[in-house]
Protein backbone atom coordinates (compact mmCIF):
# COMPACT_ATOMS: atom_id res chain seq x y z
CA UNK A 1 0.00 0.00 0.00
CA UNK A 2 1.39 3.33 -0.94
CA UNK A 3 0.75 6.98 -0.31
CA UNK A 4 1.53 9.10 -3.35
CA UNK A 5 0.04 11.92 -5.35
CA UNK A 6 -1.61 9.85 -8.06
CA UNK A 7 -5.32 9.29 -8.17
CA UNK A 8 -6.81 5.90 -7.40
CA UNK A 9 -9.52 4.11 -9.33
CA UNK A 10 -11.55 2.47 -6.60
CA UNK A 11 -13.07 3.10 -3.17
CA UNK A 12 -13.59 0.50 -0.43
CA UNK A 13 -15.53 1.83 2.57
CA UNK A 14 -15.35 -0.54 5.54
CA UNK A 15 -17.55 0.30 8.53
CA UNK A 16 -17.86 -1.49 11.84
CA UNK A 17 -21.02 -0.92 13.84
CA UNK A 18 -20.65 0.24 17.46
CA UNK A 19 -16.83 0.36 17.44
CA UNK A 20 -15.43 2.78 20.04
CA UNK A 21 -12.35 4.78 19.16
CA UNK A 22 -10.59 4.29 22.48
CA UNK A 23 -11.18 0.54 22.72
CA UNK A 24 -9.98 0.00 19.15
CA UNK A 25 -6.83 2.02 19.83
CA UNK A 26 -6.11 0.11 23.04
CA UNK A 27 -6.39 -3.22 21.20
CA UNK A 28 -3.89 -2.52 18.40
CA UNK A 29 -1.30 -4.93 19.79
CA UNK A 30 -3.82 -7.78 19.51
CA UNK A 31 -5.11 -6.94 16.02
CA UNK A 32 -3.94 -7.67 12.48
CA UNK A 33 -5.72 -5.30 10.10
CA UNK A 34 -5.74 -2.33 12.47
CA UNK A 35 -1.95 -1.93 12.72
CA UNK A 36 -1.56 -2.57 9.00
CA UNK A 37 -4.03 0.19 8.19
CA UNK A 38 -2.41 2.64 10.59
CA UNK A 39 1.13 1.90 9.41
CA UNK A 40 0.30 2.38 5.74
CA UNK A 41 -2.41 5.02 5.89
CA UNK A 42 -3.40 8.20 7.66
CA UNK A 43 -5.09 7.75 11.02
CA UNK A 44 -7.35 10.64 12.00
CA UNK A 45 -7.27 10.99 15.77
CA UNK A 46 -10.18 13.43 16.04
CA UNK A 47 -12.84 12.00 13.76
CA UNK A 48 -16.48 12.26 14.84
CA UNK A 49 -19.73 10.69 13.76
CA UNK A 50 -22.75 12.90 13.07
CA UNK A 51 -24.76 11.24 15.80
CA UNK A 52 -24.68 8.61 18.57
CA UNK A 53 -26.38 5.83 16.61
CA UNK A 54 -26.69 4.19 13.21
CA UNK A 55 -29.59 6.26 11.91
CA UNK A 56 -27.97 9.67 12.56
CA UNK A 57 -24.52 8.52 11.46
CA UNK A 58 -24.88 6.81 8.09
CA UNK A 59 -26.54 9.68 6.19
CA UNK A 60 -23.17 11.44 6.55
CA UNK A 61 -21.13 8.64 5.00
CA UNK A 62 -23.56 7.51 2.31
CA UNK A 63 -25.29 10.77 1.38
CA UNK A 64 -22.80 13.46 2.39
CA UNK A 65 -25.44 15.30 4.43
CA UNK A 66 -26.30 15.90 8.07
CA UNK A 67 -28.90 13.47 9.42
CA UNK A 68 -31.65 15.94 10.36
CA UNK A 69 -31.62 17.63 6.97
CA UNK A 70 -34.08 16.56 4.27
CA UNK A 71 -36.89 15.84 6.70
CA UNK A 72 -34.87 14.15 9.42
CA UNK A 73 -34.34 10.51 10.30
CA UNK A 74 -36.20 7.66 8.73
CA UNK A 75 -36.18 6.44 5.14
CA UNK A 76 -33.85 8.47 2.91
CA UNK A 77 -35.86 10.87 0.79
CA UNK A 78 -35.39 11.15 -2.96
CA UNK A 79 -34.14 14.72 -2.51
CA UNK A 80 -31.19 13.62 -0.38
CA UNK A 81 -28.05 12.98 -2.46
CA UNK A 82 -26.66 9.46 -2.70
CA UNK A 83 -22.94 8.73 -2.80
CA UNK A 84 -23.57 5.50 -4.70
CA UNK A 85 -25.71 7.30 -7.28
CA UNK A 86 -23.29 10.18 -7.73
CA UNK A 87 -20.32 7.85 -8.13
CA UNK A 88 -22.37 5.57 -10.35
CA UNK A 89 -23.13 8.51 -12.62
CA UNK A 90 -19.38 8.98 -12.91
CA UNK A 91 -18.80 5.45 -14.14
CA UNK A 92 -18.35 3.46 -10.90
CA UNK A 93 -19.69 -0.01 -10.33
CA UNK A 94 -21.35 0.10 -6.90
CA UNK A 95 -21.91 -2.67 -4.36
CA UNK A 96 -23.09 -2.64 -0.75
CA UNK A 97 -23.08 -5.48 1.81
CA UNK A 98 -24.51 -5.25 5.35
CA UNK A 99 -27.29 -6.61 7.56
CA UNK A 100 -28.48 -3.67 9.66
CA UNK A 101 -32.26 -3.26 9.26
CA UNK A 102 -31.98 0.55 9.53
CA UNK A 103 -29.72 0.57 6.46
CA UNK A 104 -31.85 -1.76 4.38
CA UNK A 105 -34.01 -1.34 1.30
CA UNK A 106 -36.85 -0.56 3.71
CA UNK A 107 -35.06 2.72 4.43
CA UNK A 108 -34.00 3.36 0.82
CA UNK A 109 -30.29 2.78 1.37
CA UNK A 110 -30.16 0.66 -1.76
CA UNK A 111 -30.50 3.71 -4.02
CA UNK A 112 -27.63 3.94 -6.48
CA UNK A 113 -26.15 0.51 -5.79
CA UNK A 114 -25.82 -1.92 -8.69
CA UNK A 115 -25.75 -4.76 -6.18
CA UNK A 116 -27.10 -4.33 -2.67
CA UNK A 117 -27.24 -7.18 -0.17
CA UNK A 118 -28.92 -6.33 3.11
CA UNK A 119 -29.86 -9.93 3.99
CA UNK A 120 -33.19 -8.69 5.32
CA UNK A 121 -35.62 -10.84 3.40
CA UNK A 122 -36.45 -13.32 4.64
CA UNK A 123 -35.72 -13.02 8.33
CA UNK A 124 -32.55 -14.76 9.46
CA UNK A 125 -33.36 -15.24 13.13
CA UNK A 126 -33.12 -18.84 14.22
CA UNK A 127 -32.06 -19.73 10.69
CA UNK A 128 -28.70 -18.01 11.14
CA UNK A 129 -27.68 -21.17 12.98
CA UNK A 130 -28.67 -23.28 9.99
CA UNK A 131 -28.35 -20.90 7.05
CA UNK A 132 -25.40 -18.53 7.67
CA UNK A 133 -26.66 -16.15 4.97
CA UNK A 134 -30.25 -16.16 6.17
CA UNK A 135 -33.14 -18.24 4.96
CA UNK A 136 -32.19 -18.28 1.31
CA UNK A 137 -34.32 -20.45 -0.92
CA UNK A 138 -32.12 -20.25 -3.99
CA UNK A 139 -32.00 -23.94 -4.81
CA UNK A 140 -34.57 -25.44 -7.21
CA UNK A 141 -35.15 -28.45 -4.96
CA UNK A 142 -35.60 -26.26 -1.88
CA UNK A 143 -37.95 -24.02 -3.84
CA UNK A 144 -40.19 -27.00 -4.57
CA UNK A 145 -40.08 -28.02 -0.92
CA UNK A 146 -40.90 -24.49 0.12
CA UNK A 147 -43.87 -24.37 -2.26
CA UNK A 148 -45.28 -27.52 -0.67
CA UNK A 149 -44.65 -26.95 3.04
CA UNK A 150 -43.81 -23.22 3.32
CA UNK A 151 -40.43 -23.93 4.90
CA UNK A 152 -39.50 -20.28 5.23
CA UNK A 153 -42.82 -19.43 6.86
CA UNK A 154 -42.37 -22.26 9.33
CA UNK A 155 -38.91 -21.07 10.30
CA UNK A 156 -40.14 -17.50 10.73
CA UNK A 157 -43.02 -18.64 12.92
CA UNK A 158 -40.63 -20.72 15.01
CA UNK A 159 -38.35 -17.71 15.33
CA UNK A 160 -41.09 -15.55 16.75
CA UNK A 161 -42.17 -18.30 19.13
CA UNK A 162 -38.86 -18.70 20.93
CA UNK A 163 -38.04 -16.54 23.91
CA UNK A 164 -34.31 -16.25 23.37
CA UNK A 165 -33.35 -15.27 19.85
CA UNK A 166 -29.97 -15.88 18.25
CA UNK A 167 -27.85 -13.31 16.51
CA UNK A 168 -30.09 -11.18 14.23
CA UNK A 169 -27.45 -10.42 11.61
CA UNK A 170 -25.24 -12.38 9.25
CA UNK A 171 -21.74 -13.17 10.37
CA UNK A 172 -18.71 -11.17 9.31
CA UNK A 173 -17.59 -14.05 7.09
CA UNK A 174 -20.67 -13.61 4.93
CA UNK A 175 -20.08 -9.89 4.49
CA UNK A 176 -16.41 -10.53 3.68
CA UNK A 177 -17.05 -13.42 1.29
CA UNK A 178 -19.69 -11.52 -0.66
CA UNK A 179 -17.71 -8.28 -0.77
CA UNK A 180 -14.61 -10.09 -2.05
CA UNK A 181 -16.64 -11.95 -4.68
CA UNK A 182 -18.31 -8.77 -5.88
CA UNK A 183 -15.05 -6.83 -6.10
CA UNK A 184 -13.45 -9.70 -8.02
CA UNK A 185 -16.19 -9.49 -10.65
CA UNK A 186 -16.48 -5.69 -10.73
CA UNK A 187 -14.68 -3.61 -13.33
CA UNK A 188 -12.64 -0.59 -12.29
CA UNK A 189 -13.62 1.88 -11.05
CA UNK A 190 -15.76 0.52 -8.22
CA UNK A 191 -17.25 1.74 -4.94
CA UNK A 192 -17.74 -1.06 -2.42
CA UNK A 193 -19.25 -0.65 1.04
CA UNK A 194 -18.87 -3.46 3.59
CA UNK A 195 -20.50 -3.03 6.99
CA UNK A 196 -19.95 -5.42 9.89
CA UNK A 197 -22.54 -5.85 12.66
CA UNK A 198 -20.66 -8.27 14.90
CA UNK A 199 -19.45 -5.62 17.39
CA UNK A 200 -23.09 -4.59 17.88
CA UNK A 201 -25.21 -6.34 20.49
CA UNK A 202 -25.55 -9.29 20.73
CA UNK A 203 -21.76 -9.73 20.58
CA UNK A 204 -21.11 -13.43 20.05
CA UNK A 205 -18.08 -14.07 17.85
CA UNK A 206 -16.93 -17.59 16.87
CA UNK A 207 -15.74 -19.86 19.67
CA UNK A 208 -12.03 -19.41 18.99
CA UNK A 209 -12.34 -15.67 19.54
CA UNK A 210 -14.44 -16.12 22.66
CA UNK A 211 -11.84 -18.56 23.98
CA UNK A 212 -9.02 -16.09 23.30
CA UNK A 213 -10.78 -13.56 25.55
CA UNK A 214 -11.88 -16.01 28.23
CA UNK A 215 -15.60 -16.00 27.44
CA UNK A 216 -16.02 -19.31 25.62
CA UNK A 217 -18.57 -20.31 28.29
CA UNK A 218 -21.04 -17.56 27.29
CA UNK A 219 -23.74 -18.72 24.87
CA UNK A 220 -25.84 -16.52 22.59
CA UNK A 221 -28.93 -16.63 24.79
CA UNK A 222 -26.91 -15.44 27.77
CA UNK A 223 -25.49 -12.56 25.72
CA UNK A 224 -28.98 -11.30 24.89
CA UNK A 225 -30.09 -11.63 28.49
CA UNK A 226 -27.02 -9.83 29.82
CA UNK A 227 -27.40 -6.94 27.42
CA UNK A 228 -31.10 -6.51 28.21
CA UNK A 229 -30.28 -6.32 31.89
CA UNK A 230 -27.42 -3.94 31.17
CA UNK A 231 -29.84 -1.44 29.63
CA UNK A 232 -32.79 -2.03 31.95
CA UNK A 233 -31.12 -2.64 35.31
CA UNK A 234 -27.34 -2.40 35.09
CA UNK A 235 -26.98 -2.75 38.87
CA UNK A 236 -28.26 -6.32 38.59
CA UNK A 237 -25.11 -7.44 36.75
CA UNK A 238 -22.38 -8.94 38.88
CA UNK A 239 -18.77 -7.89 38.38
CA UNK A 240 -18.12 -11.18 36.61
CA UNK A 241 -21.05 -10.64 34.24
CA UNK A 242 -19.91 -7.12 33.44
CA UNK A 243 -16.45 -8.46 32.71
CA UNK A 244 -17.99 -10.98 30.32
CA UNK A 245 -19.85 -8.21 28.49
CA UNK A 246 -16.68 -6.18 28.04
CA UNK A 247 -14.65 -9.21 26.93
CA UNK A 248 -17.27 -10.25 24.39
CA UNK A 249 -17.13 -6.76 22.94
CA UNK A 250 -13.37 -6.96 22.55
CA UNK A 251 -13.51 -10.50 21.19
CA UNK A 252 -15.93 -9.30 18.54
CA UNK A 253 -13.58 -6.46 17.58
CA UNK A 254 -10.75 -8.96 17.12
CA UNK A 255 -13.02 -11.18 15.02
CA UNK A 256 -14.06 -8.36 12.69
CA UNK A 257 -10.45 -7.19 12.43
CA UNK A 258 -9.53 -10.57 10.98
CA UNK A 259 -12.24 -10.17 8.36
CA UNK A 260 -10.98 -6.71 7.42
CA UNK A 261 -7.56 -8.30 6.95
CA UNK A 262 -9.16 -10.71 4.48
CA UNK A 263 -10.52 -7.79 2.45
CA UNK A 264 -7.06 -6.23 2.27
CA UNK A 265 -5.46 -9.54 1.33
CA UNK A 266 -7.98 -10.12 -1.45
CA UNK A 267 -7.30 -6.71 -2.94
CA UNK A 268 -3.57 -7.24 -2.63
CA UNK A 269 -3.62 -10.67 -4.27
CA UNK A 270 -5.61 -9.25 -7.19
CA UNK A 271 -3.13 -6.42 -7.66
CA UNK A 272 -5.74 -3.75 -6.94
CA UNK A 273 -4.89 -2.67 -3.41
CA UNK A 274 -2.55 0.16 -4.36
CA UNK A 275 -5.21 1.55 -6.68
CA UNK A 276 -7.99 1.49 -4.09
CA UNK A 277 -8.84 4.13 -1.51
CA UNK A 278 -9.49 2.11 1.65
CA UNK A 279 -11.46 3.89 4.37
CA UNK A 280 -12.02 2.15 7.72
CA UNK A 281 -14.31 3.68 10.33
CA UNK A 282 -17.28 3.16 12.64
CA UNK A 283 -20.74 4.69 12.88
CA UNK A 284 -20.67 5.27 16.67
CA UNK A 285 -19.42 3.88 19.96
CA UNK A 286 -21.09 2.40 23.01
CA UNK A 287 -21.24 3.33 26.70
CA UNK A 288 -20.15 0.80 29.30
CA UNK A 289 -20.92 2.78 32.43
CA UNK A 290 -19.29 6.08 31.53
CA UNK A 291 -21.43 9.02 32.65
CA UNK A 292 -23.48 6.45 34.58
CA UNK A 293 -25.06 5.14 31.38
CA UNK A 294 -24.95 2.16 29.04
CA UNK A 295 -25.70 1.59 25.37
CA UNK A 296 -26.39 4.49 23.03
CA UNK A 297 -28.34 7.28 24.75
CA UNK A 298 -29.22 10.43 22.82
CA UNK A 299 -26.16 12.32 23.97
CA UNK A 300 -23.00 13.56 22.25
CA UNK A 301 -20.36 12.11 24.54
CA UNK A 302 -16.96 11.41 22.98
CA UNK A 303 -17.37 7.73 23.88
CA UNK A 304 -20.35 7.70 21.50
CA UNK A 305 -19.39 9.96 18.63
CA UNK A 306 -15.58 9.77 18.46
CA UNK A 307 -14.74 6.99 16.01
CA UNK A 308 -11.70 5.34 14.45
CA UNK A 309 -10.90 6.62 10.96
CA UNK A 310 -8.00 5.40 8.85
CA UNK A 311 -7.55 6.24 5.16
CA UNK A 312 -5.13 4.26 2.99
CA UNK A 313 -4.00 5.34 -0.48
CA UNK A 314 -5.52 8.79 -0.11
CA UNK A 315 -4.07 12.00 -1.57
CA UNK A 316 -0.69 12.93 -0.15
CA UNK A 317 -1.99 16.11 1.48
CA UNK A 318 -4.28 14.11 3.79
CA UNK A 319 -1.47 13.53 6.26
CA UNK A 320 -1.41 17.26 7.04
CA UNK A 321 -4.95 16.94 8.43
CA UNK A 322 -4.35 13.90 10.65
CA UNK A 323 -4.76 15.94 13.86
CA UNK A 324 -7.59 18.14 12.61
CA UNK A 325 -11.22 17.90 13.64
CA UNK A 326 -13.01 15.81 11.06
CA UNK A 327 -16.64 14.77 10.58
CA UNK A 328 -17.77 11.60 8.83
CA UNK A 329 -19.77 13.90 6.57
CA UNK A 330 -16.37 14.81 5.09
CA UNK A 331 -15.84 11.31 3.67
CA UNK A 332 -17.91 11.67 0.46
CA UNK A 333 -15.86 14.69 -0.72
CA UNK A 334 -12.76 12.58 -0.06
CA UNK A 335 -14.12 9.71 -2.17
CA UNK A 336 -14.54 12.03 -5.13
CA UNK A 337 -11.29 13.97 -4.72
CA UNK A 338 -9.17 10.82 -4.31
CA UNK A 339 -10.56 9.35 -7.53
CA UNK A 340 -10.15 12.52 -9.55
CA UNK A 341 -13.84 13.43 -9.67
CA UNK A 342 -15.32 16.83 -8.94
CA UNK A 343 -16.91 17.10 -5.51
CA UNK A 344 -20.69 17.47 -5.90
CA UNK A 345 -22.17 20.69 -4.57
CA UNK A 346 -24.89 18.69 -2.82
CA UNK A 347 -22.45 17.43 -0.20
CA UNK A 348 -22.41 19.24 3.14
CA UNK A 349 -18.97 17.95 4.09
CA UNK A 350 -15.53 19.43 3.50
CA UNK A 351 -12.42 17.77 2.10
CA UNK A 352 -10.06 17.16 5.07
CA UNK A 353 -7.25 19.70 5.19
CA UNK A 354 -5.69 21.99 7.79
CA UNK A 355 -8.09 24.66 8.95
CA UNK A 356 -11.09 23.14 7.20
CA UNK A 357 -12.99 22.77 10.47
CA UNK A 358 -13.14 24.43 13.86
CA UNK A 359 -16.16 22.37 14.97
CA UNK A 360 -18.19 19.27 14.19
CA UNK A 361 -21.95 18.80 14.43
CA UNK A 362 -23.73 15.74 15.81
CA UNK A 363 -27.49 15.38 16.10
CA UNK A 364 -30.35 12.97 16.74
CA UNK A 365 -34.11 12.98 17.19
CA UNK A 366 -36.71 11.01 19.12
CA UNK A 367 -40.34 11.22 18.05
CA UNK A 368 -39.82 14.61 16.44
CA UNK A 369 -37.80 16.17 19.27
CA UNK A 370 -34.22 17.02 18.31
CA UNK A 371 -30.87 17.25 20.01
CA UNK A 372 -27.99 19.10 18.35
CA UNK A 373 -24.44 19.09 19.67
CA UNK A 374 -21.60 21.25 18.40
CA UNK A 375 -18.09 20.24 19.46
CA UNK A 376 -14.97 22.38 19.10
CA UNK A 377 -11.50 21.84 20.56
CA UNK A 378 -12.53 22.90 24.06
CA UNK A 379 -16.33 22.89 24.21
CA UNK A 380 -19.37 20.72 23.59
CA UNK A 381 -22.60 22.69 23.48
CA UNK A 382 -25.87 20.72 23.27
CA UNK A 383 -29.37 22.04 22.67
CA UNK A 384 -31.59 19.19 23.76
CA UNK A 385 -35.29 19.49 22.96
CA UNK A 386 -35.75 15.85 24.02
CA UNK A 387 -34.96 16.72 27.65
CA UNK A 388 -35.80 20.42 27.19
CA UNK A 389 -32.40 21.67 28.33
CA UNK A 390 -29.10 23.04 27.10
CA UNK A 391 -25.70 21.79 28.28
CA UNK A 392 -22.16 23.09 28.05
CA UNK A 393 -19.32 20.64 28.64
CA UNK A 394 -15.78 21.82 29.27
CA UNK A 395 -13.85 19.17 27.33
CA UNK A 396 -10.63 19.84 29.24
CA UNK A 397 -12.21 18.85 32.54
CA UNK A 398 -15.08 16.75 31.25
CA UNK A 399 -17.47 18.68 33.48
CA UNK A 400 -20.82 20.21 32.58
CA UNK A 401 -20.51 23.90 33.43
CA UNK A 402 -22.67 26.99 33.39
CA UNK A 403 -22.51 28.93 30.09
CA UNK A 404 -23.00 32.15 32.00
CA UNK A 405 -19.71 31.67 33.84
CA UNK A 406 -17.61 31.24 30.68
CA UNK A 407 -16.87 33.39 27.66
CA UNK A 408 -14.66 33.60 24.60
CA UNK A 409 -14.85 33.50 20.82
CA UNK A 410 -14.71 29.71 20.61
CA UNK A 411 -17.59 29.28 23.05
CA UNK A 412 -19.71 31.90 21.35
CA UNK A 413 -19.07 30.22 18.01
CA UNK A 414 -20.30 26.77 19.09
CA UNK A 415 -23.35 28.33 20.72
CA UNK A 416 -24.12 30.29 17.56
CA UNK A 417 -23.71 27.24 15.30
CA UNK A 418 -25.90 25.07 17.54
CA UNK A 419 -28.61 27.73 17.78
CA UNK A 420 -28.65 28.16 14.00
CA UNK A 421 -28.72 24.43 13.41
CA UNK A 422 -31.61 23.77 15.80
CA UNK A 423 -33.47 26.59 14.05
CA UNK A 424 -32.73 25.11 10.62
CA UNK A 425 -33.85 21.67 11.78
CA UNK A 426 -37.14 23.11 13.01
CA UNK A 427 -37.71 25.01 9.79
CA UNK A 428 -36.85 21.95 7.74
CA UNK A 429 -39.66 20.05 9.42
CA UNK A 430 -39.77 16.47 10.59
CA UNK A 431 -41.35 14.17 8.07
CA UNK A 432 -42.45 11.19 10.13
CA UNK A 433 -42.74 8.06 8.05
CA UNK A 434 -45.75 6.11 9.25
CA UNK A 435 -45.53 3.19 6.88
CA UNK A 436 -45.43 -0.15 8.67
CA UNK A 437 -42.29 -2.20 8.41
CA UNK A 438 -42.76 -5.86 7.68
CA UNK A 439 -42.74 -8.12 10.77
CA UNK A 440 -39.31 -9.54 9.95
CA UNK A 441 -37.66 -6.14 10.06
CA UNK A 442 -39.57 -5.19 13.22
CA UNK A 443 -38.43 -8.39 14.93
CA UNK A 444 -34.81 -7.90 14.01
CA UNK A 445 -34.82 -4.27 15.16
CA UNK A 446 -36.14 -5.50 18.49
CA UNK A 447 -33.43 -8.17 18.71
CA UNK A 448 -30.79 -5.52 18.04
CA UNK A 449 -32.09 -3.47 20.96
CA UNK A 450 -33.65 -0.71 18.85
CA UNK A 451 -37.26 -1.28 19.88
Amino acid sequence: MSQDSREVDNVLLVTCDSLRYDTWKQMQDTLVAGPRLEQTGVSFERAFATGPGTTPSFPAMLTGTLPLSYGGLGPLTAERPSVASLLGDRGFATGGFHSNPFLSTHFNYDRGFDEFEDYQNPLMGVATKVFPRGIEINNPWLERVDDRINLTGFIKTAYRAVASKPRPYVSAEVITDDSIAWMADADDPFFCWAHYMDVHHPCHPPSEHRAAFGVEHVDIDTVSELYSRLLDDSASLTDAEMTDVRRLYRASIAYVDGQVARLLEALESSGRLDDTLVVFTSDHGELFGEHGQYGKPERMYDELIRVPLVVVNGPTDLSAAADELLSLVDLPPLFHRATGRDVPAEYAGRYPEPGARDHVVAEHEVRGDSIVGVRSDSWLYEIDDILDETRLTDLDSGQVVSPESHDGDELRRVQRVATQRISDVGADGRSSDDRRLNPDVEARLEDLGYR
